[in-house]
C-alpha cells in the first residue's frame, strides 16, 4: 500500500467560503476539447497535497516547449487549492477539481489558471467526478451520495443518496452511473469494507441496485456501454487487491492476472501497474499493458523500472497514446514522466506534492 494512500482515502472537511462569477456553460458532450487553433496541447497535473496540509495545486506541462508552470493555479489565483485534492476533470471549456477536506469543487479556466468559481459544498467531503450531458456528478462522503451540477449554473441540481460504505470513484456506462462502495470506519479507528458497487440510473437520479465484484472497490472506468474495469484494494490481509472486468449484460466477473488497482485505457488498451514493497518500505512498480478484449496482460516499462518505483498516478494523452506517470516521495515534490509503452523516454519534468492524476 502507497504510503499516502490512507490519506487518500481518509477526508475530513472544512468550510471554505470563496466564490467568483460564472462564465458560459461548458458544451455537451465535450470531455476533451480540441485546442484553440495555434494553441499548444498541455497536460495538467493535479497534485493533492498532504493531508492537512492545505497544500494542493495544479501544475501545467506545455507538452510542445517542455514548459512547466508548477504552481499554475496558485500563481494565478494567489492561493492554494485547499486542503486535500482528490480529482480532476477536463470537461468542455474548464477544469473542474475537488477538493476533499475543503468541502469544494474548483472551476478554473485551463488558458489561465485562474478560478472561475469555488462551488462551496459545507461537510460533503466530495471525491470523485464523472461528466455527462452537460452534467457533473461527484460522489461524496456526507451523506454517502453522488450530486448532480448543471454546468450552465454550477450549482447543485439534485443529489442522490445511496447505501453501502463511503463512495469513492465512479463512471457512466449506457444509462446508469457506477460508483464504489470502498469502506468506511468506526470511532475507534476499526475499518469495514463493502465489495459492491452502487447502480444509479441516470434518468431518475436514484439508486436502482447493487453489484457484487470484490472487497473495498476503489477505481472503475468504463471500457464501453457494456463493461467497467474496478480496481479493489483488499482489506490488506486476506483479501488481496484484485482488478477485475464485469459485463454488465452478462452479470459476470472476470479478474485479470495483474491485479492493477490504479489504471487508465485508450484505444483498446489497458495501462496500469501495481506497487509492492519490502521488509524496509522501500517501493517497486511493475506497469502492465492489458488487451481490453482478450485481457492478456504484458508487462512494460521493465526498463524504467527503478526510475518509477514510487509510482503515484498513471494516465495516457488521447492524442499521440504516451502515457504520463507521476511519482512521489514522503513530503517532498513529484515528477511527472513522459514515457511510450514501449520505454522511450520523452520528458520528465518536477511538479508539485503527491502528483495523483494527469488530464489533457
Amino acid at each position: 500500500m502507497k504510503k499516502q494512500s490512507i490519506f487518500r482515502i481518509m477526508a475530513a472537511a472544512a468550510i471554505v467560503f470563496a466564490f467568483n462569477a460564472c462564465t458560459d456553460p461548458d458544451p455537451i458532450d465535450e470531455p476533451t476539447p480540441k485546442p484553440d487553433n495555434g494553441s499548444n496541447p498541455m497536460a495538467y497535473v493535479l497534485n493533492e497535497g498532504s493531508w492537512g496540509g492545505n497544500n494542493a495545486e495544479l501544475s501545467k506541462i506545455d507538452l510542445t516547449t517542455g514548459a512547466v508552470d508548477a504552481t499554475f493555479f496558485s500563481s494565478a489565483n494567489g492561493r492554494g487549492l485547499g486542503d486535500l485534492a482528490c480529482d480532476v476533470l477536463h470537461y468542455g471549456s474548464k477544469l473542474y477539481v475537488t477538493v476533499s477536506e475543503s468541502g469544494t469543487i474548483e472551476v478554473i479556466d485551463p488558458k489561465t489558471g485562474k478560478s472561475v468559481k469555488q462551488i462551496d459544498l459545507g461537510d460533503r467531503y466530495p471525491r470523485y467526478i464523472a461528466a455527462h450531458n452537460g452534467q457533473l456528478y461527484i460522489s461524496c462522503y456526507t451523506p454517502h451520495s453522488i450530486i448532480r451540477i448543471d454546468t450552465a449554473s454550477l450549482t447543485i441540481a439534485q443529489s442522490c443518496n445511496l447505501g453501502g460504505n463511503n463512495p469513492e470513484q465512479l463512471c457512466i456506462a449506457g444509462d446508469n452511473i457506477y460508483v464504489c462502495s470502498g469502506y468506511t470506519s468506526d470511532q475507534d479507528g476499526n475499518f469495514y469494507y463493502d465489495s459492491t458497487l452502487s447502480v444509479v440510473n441516470i434518468n431518475s437520479f436514484s439508486e436502482t441496485g447493487r453489484i457484487t465484484v470484490g472487497c473495498n472497490p476503489k477505481s472503475i472506468t468504463a471500457l464501453d456501454d457494456h463493461r467497467v474495469l474496478v480496481g479493489c484494494l483488499g482489506d490488506y490481509g486476506a483479501n488481496p487487491a484484485q482488478a477485475l472486468v464485469y459485463d454488465l449484460n452478462q452479470n459476470h466477473a472476470t479478474a485479470l492476472s495483474a491485479p492493477v488497482t490504479i489504471f487508465d485505457h485508450h484505444n483498446g488498451t489497458i495501462y496500469g501497474y501495481t506497487v509492492s514493497y519490502d521488509a524496509e518500505y522501500n517501493a517497486t512498480a511493475t506497469f502492465y499493458s492489458i488487451d481490453a478484449q482478450t485481457l492478456q496482460a504484458t508487462q512494460i516499462l521493465q526498463g524504467q523500472a527503478s526510475t518509477l518505483a514510487s509510482a503515484y498516478g498513471i494516465n495516457v494523452n488521447p492524442a499521440n497514446g504516451q502515457l504520463v506517470i507521476t511519482t512521489s516521495a514522503y513530503n517532498a515534490n513529484g515528477d511527472a514522466h513522459c514515457v511510450s509503452p514501449q520505454g522511450s523516454v520523452a520528458w520528465k519534468a518536477e511538479v508539485g506534492l503527491y502528483p495523483c492524476k494527469t488530464v489533457f
